[in-house]
């Protein structure tokens, strides 16, 4: 980094900030204390509270906090340009003299390779008449054929700098694009142009000046962001200026970038939080959910058995008629089911009341089929209903190689009709 801006590391500026008063200290840096207080809160750096160096001044005790650890390596250094925030956010140490070769010798690489493309672009309406190049990479460079040597000039000028001081330059689409680090800023060099109404016509043409501007084509409060050849100033003369500008923006860019990244942190730990609250009352919801479901089910449980103790006593008593053998078969069920509720019971295989026959494994040769799928069953080799009860969706779209979801609705009838249970598969049919 050049002498234009100063670094410290987080300890350093801590130790400075409670050596000194933040009024006394915040010149030294070209900003005002609460410029300064603000680079401090961004790094995570305590600083001395009001009425500290009163205290201090009067030998009363103010305690000093420790300087905390953190983990995000972009705040442990800063870098501070000389700029004041109470004024237009300009550099305020001299400007490098940049000198403009006369002739364009030995241009940067990126310099040349625009040359060579904005010598054959042809002008385009929107351009107003001017030589630009889009949509490639390309130097933002839009000017008049006669000004396209000294714009070369001017940006050779100001990139061969840019480097020199440990920047690096790219090509964008649009703009020249300036960085440090991960942090960019895009300048485009234009000339202004003077429209003047075709006569008998509705249209205008655009004549050249030969005046040029350099421009930033982003938003920064009171940053300056243009500058332009003028009756006493070309922009030879002031593009030292534009140098420093450019870092005053890279430092801008580099704030922001470093508060969207807070932002990413907060919303990221904001995200875990909330989603941990989430989950915690879903699972209170749940948890809620089965405990009253157990107490309903309990509930059930007892007044079942009540029930059924009153039943007993009547059917003990003979006020009740009642077919012995199957009360009996209900009454185990009954007392079966009471139990089955109760969630604080182990659970006991059920008791049968209607003798449900077993499916009946049928050959397919066997079976009312259709053609279509008795072709289709035949061609996959399935030989009974128990082989076609176990072949899933997939595996029978991959036997058959037909659609599989009317040889799947097929063979599901057909398994219900035998008594197989498909209660999993009619809710898969497509």
């Amino acid at each position: 980094m050049n002498s234009d801006s100063i670094k410290l590391t987080r300890q350093q500026l801590y130790e400075r900030v409670w050596a000194e008063p933040m009024s006394k200290l915040a010149p030294q840096f070209g900003l005002s204390d609460v410029g300064l207080k603000k680079i401090c809160r961004k790094h995570q750096i305590p600083t001395p509270p009001i009425g500290h160096w009163a205290k201090i001044e009067f030998g009363k005790p103010s305690p000093q906090p420790e300087l905390s650890q953190i983990d995000e390596k972009d705040l442990q250094e800063i870098r501070l340009f000389r700029r004041q925030f109470d004024k237009p956010a300009t550099s305020s140490v001299p400007a490098p003299d940049i000198k403009v070769n006369e002739k364009l010798v030995h241009p940067h690489e990126l310099v040349n390779l625009s040359r060579q493309k904005l010598r054959i672009a042809e002008p385009g309406y929107r351009d107003r008449g001017l030589q630009s190049v889009h949509g490639e990479e390309c130097l933002g460079i839009t000017v008049s054929k006669k000004s396209l040597t000294r714009a070369l000039r001017l940006v050779d000028a100001l990139i061969k700098y840019w480097e020199s001081t440990g920047g690096t330059v790219s090509a964008g689409n649009p703009g020249t694009r300036f960085s440090r680090g991960e942090d960019t800023v895009e300048l485009c060099l234009t000339e202004q142009t003077r429209r003047h109404e075709i006569p008998n016509s509705y249209g205008y043409r655009y004549e050249a000046t030969g005046k040029l501007t350099f421009n930033i084509d982003s938003w920064g409060d009171g940053l300056r962001k243009t500058w332009s050849d003028a009756k006493k100033q070309r922009l030879e003369d002031v593009l030292g200026k534009v140098a420093l500008q450019l870092d005053v923006w890279i430092d801008h860019f580099h704030d922001q970038r470093l508060d969207r990244e807070c932002e990413e942190r907060q919303k990221k730990r904001a995200a875990i939080v909330r989603q941990s609250r989430k989950e915690f009352s879903e699972k209170e919801t749940a948890r809620r959910e089965n405990l009253d479901s157990c107490v309903d089910s309990w509930s059930k449980s007892q007044r079942i058995q009540k029930y059924l103790n009153a039943l007993d006593e009547v059917v003990e008593c003979g006020r009740l008629e009642y077919d012995d053998e199957q009360f009996q078969k209900w009454r185990e069920w009954a007392q079966w089911y009471a139990i089955d509720l109760c969630p604080l019971t182990p659970n006991l295989p059920a008791p049968s009341i209607h003798h449900v026959s077993p499916p009946k494994n049928t050959p397919i040769q066997e079976l009312d089929l259709t053609s279509k799928v008795r072709t289709a069953f035949e061609r996959a080799k399935i030989l009974d209903t128990d082989e076609l009860a176990s072949i899933t969706k997939d595996e029978l779209k991959e036997r058959c190689g037909e659609r599989v979801w009317s040889l799947y609705e097929e063979a599901s009838r057909i398994l219900e009709g035998l008594g197989y249970d498909v209660s999993d598969r009619k809710n898969s049919y497509y």
